[in-house]
């Protein structure tokens, strides 16, 4: 008698549990309605899940050193370089084809993340010669070392800073290298 109360009971339960509801719903659904999804055409963060700022020996603005998918956010390009600096990445430019295309960078600077345009046509030769980018209130300039480059793994690599003008003032991030793709 016991063990058919306890049969019928799961039989009810397994009843129960075959509604039409939904299985569940993904990720993005989630954020969506939760609120917390990135708005439409939002850039995606570039910036390494809970790295530290990355400081100089003068100046006051903080670099956040860059995930390696940070050149996705600048689209189609052509050839890209990324500034170093104590072993990582801080800065990464790249530009399409052409004499007339203008390099842009990503970098993420005292926590905010900004896409930066070249102030120079020519690209991917001005952006590997160290280009200078400007807007949202910060001028970054790469001060690529003159000569010949090193070749390392597949690319071109020089000694260069990193200059970034801002809010704060002015920031140095040197010796670092100006690695570009081959």
């Amino acid at each position: 008698m016991r063990r058919l109360a306890v049969i019928s009971a799961i039989a009810l339960l397994a009843a129960c549990s075959q509604a039409d509801e939904p299985k569940g719903e993904s990720a993005e659904d989630f954020a969506q309605r939760a609120g917390v999804a990135p708005s439409a055409g939002a850039v995606p963060s570039v910036a390494e899940v809970n790295a530290q700022p990355v400081v100089a020996a003068t100046g006051a603005a903080q670099l956040t050193p860059l995930t390696a998918d940070a050149p996705k956010v600048l689209g189609k390009i052509a050839g890209g370089c990324s500034f170093v600096y104590q072993g990582r990445s801080l800065l990464v430019v790249g530009a399409d084809e052409g004499a007339d295309a203008k390099g842009q960078g990503v970098l993420v600077i005292d926590g905010q993340q900004v896409v930066l345009p070249g102030s120079a046509a020519g690209g991917p030769q001005v952006v590997e010669s160290g280009p200078t980018l400007t807007g949202a209130g910060y001028t970054v300039s790469v001060l690529r070392a003159d000569g010949a480059p090193q070749a390392k793994d597949g690319r071109n690599e020089w000694t260069a800073g990193l200059k970034v003008a801002g809010p704060q003032g002015e920031t140095t991030f040197s010796p670092g290298t100006w690695s570009c793709t081959a």
